[in-house]
């Protein structure tokens, strides 16, 4: 049996400019990871875990379910995932069983922007190379876990959380220029592993009250892109160039990164709408004296602290018994030296 955990994600820097050719500053967290195991059978079988079945005791709870989270169950991820790969393995040659039993789990909290969908697809993906004997660029998966989502399923998404995922740690990306893998017509941009000890101390906090689909704010920010909306086109090169000042910030000890997470947070407003849930979480965190910015697209954000106190004054005030506070570090598959 090959078994494959992948971690959540933050970003710290630029997000969304990803999407519009910029750049991200981002980190895989410790602590929170998808798991996916997959063995070869004679038959097909994908399988979640059995405490989550798909049950709620009414009707407005289920309304309540798809409207945060939307109808895709990690079965028909991962099913989207094994056809992509597939897909792959049949263009390239290799040799594949005849089945496949896949099991999963997560302990990603769900629907809070901390992209525990993508982790699953690439725990499947490095399963299912490690399983067939087969490898690929890690520049490369991100974009194939991409495809699962996009082509298979109809997801909009991007690649910078499936980036950090693939390779963990702290991960600056520039998607100014995408490159095109000739073997597999896979796209890659430009993705600089940094040291994450020149990070300040960092904290999450997330709530599943104040989760809500992104599709709004992405519609917004898209179409006022495309109309060539001036303060929309300059805020999108600000975030990107905030990853450049950021990395010479951890150059520097990391300092001066708590107040550039303040600023890609203001010109995130600027650039649409934001849930008043979410954006009340952010003004908490700036009200007990703390930078903060989004984790992702959900009900999660991220920042620096100094003392512990300072998450027990975020979490008083908060004043959300399902709010969670944590401090977090950086993932890394690689051992540290």
């Amino acid at each position: 049996m090959i078994q494959q955990s992948v971690p959540a994600r933050v970003g710290i820097l630029g997000n969304p400019s990803d999407g519009y050719g910029g750049r991200c500053l981002s980190m895989a967290v410790a602590g929170m990871l998808a798991t996916v195991s997959v063995v070869e059978d004679d038959v097909v079988r994908i399988s979640g875990p059995t405490s989550d079945p798909f049950e709620f005791s009414s009707v407005e709870g289920f309304v309540q379910f798809v409207d945060r989270y939307g109808y895709g169950t990690g079965e028909q991820l991962l099913a989207a995932t094994l056809r992509t790969f597939l897909n792959l393995a049949s263009s390239q040659g290799w040799i594949v069983p005849s089945g496949v039993d896949i099991a999963f789990n997560s302990t990603i909290p769900r629907g809070v922007g901390l992209a525990g969908s993508s982790a699953l697809v690439i725990a499947l993906l490095k399963g299912l190379l490690a399983l067939t004997g087969n490898t690929l660029d890690e520049r490369l998966l991100p974009s194939l876990a991409l495809s699962a989502e996009t082509d298979q399923l109809g997801i909009a998404a991007g690649l910078q959380d499936r980036v950090v995922q693939t390779v963990g740690g702290l991960v600056a990306m520039d998607f100014g220029e995408l490159h095109t893998d000739p073997r597999t017509g896979l796209v890659y941009g430009r993705y600089e592993m940094l040291d994450s000890a020149g990070l300040p101390r960092m904290f999450l906090a997330f709530s599943a009250a104040a989760a809500e689909p992104s599709s709004t704010y992405h519609s917004v920010l898209r179409s006022r892109f495309e109309a060539g909306n001036a303060v929309t086109v300059a805020g999108l090169h600000e975030l990107a160039a905030l990853v450049t000042q950021g990395k010479a910030a951890l150059r520097w000890g990391g300092g001066l990164l708590g107040s550039l997470m303040t600023r890609n947070m203001e010109l995130r407003m600027d650039l649409a709408p934001v849930p008043d849930r979410q954006m009340a979480m952010v003004l908490t965190a700036n009200e007990v004296g703390l930078d903060a910015t989004f984790a992702g697209s959900g009900g999660a954000i991220v920042g620096v602290y100094e003392h512990d106190d300072d998450l027990v004054r975020l979490e008083d005030q908060l004043g959300d018994p399902d709010c969670v506070v944590v401090p977090i570090e950086t993932f890394s598959y690689r051992p540290l030296n």
